[in-house]
């Protein structure tokens, strides 16, 4: 495979493993809180009746670019020194959904320093991490393969 499409081949995976990333940051509290209601109050039919359907894809939008101003350099780090360990990944997923959740307005409201949604936020984000790392980064910063001939 020539030089620029395996570049092309690299960077079509590492967004594809992004996107399912925030796809995943977005579900995991959503889940997470219809589970705890569905415990707590025995309220199943919280997962029905969320009107997070309507906004999702603007969601999915807003967090993929906010988020991608804070991962983006992590997964440029990553590619360049070639980090493939989960744990690089998991924590960094963590760290990024905790300071989306701090430092973008509106993405929190007054629930950002409550220890619980903060848990939430890193339980997301060590999801996302997790997800992007089976997706992308375990083979973050490998060498492209030159032609034989």
């Amino acid at each position: 495979m020539n030089r620029p499409l395996a570049g092309l081949k690299r960077f079509v995976i590492i967004a594809v493993g992004y996107v399912a990333a925030v796809l995943t940051s977005i579900l995991v509290p959503v889940l997470l809180i219809t589970l705890l209601e569905g415990i707590e109050y025995g309220n199943w039919s919280l997962v029905f009746t969320f009107d997070w359907l309507g906004s999702f894809p603007l969601a999915v939008l807003t967090v993929a670019i906010c988020a991608l101003l804070i991962v983006g350099p992590a997964i440029l780090l990553a590619e360049r020194l070639s980090l493939r360990g989960w744990f690089y990944f998991a924590v960094t997923g963590a760290i990024t959904s905790i300071a989306f959740g701090v430092f973008v307005p509106g993405s929190a409201g007054g629930f950002v320093f409550n220890p619980g949604f903060l848990g939430f936020l890193a339980t997301a984000g060590t999801a996302a991490g997790s997800v992007y790392w089976l997706l992308a980064g375990r083979k973050s910063g490998r060498p492209i393969q030159r032609d034989a001939g």
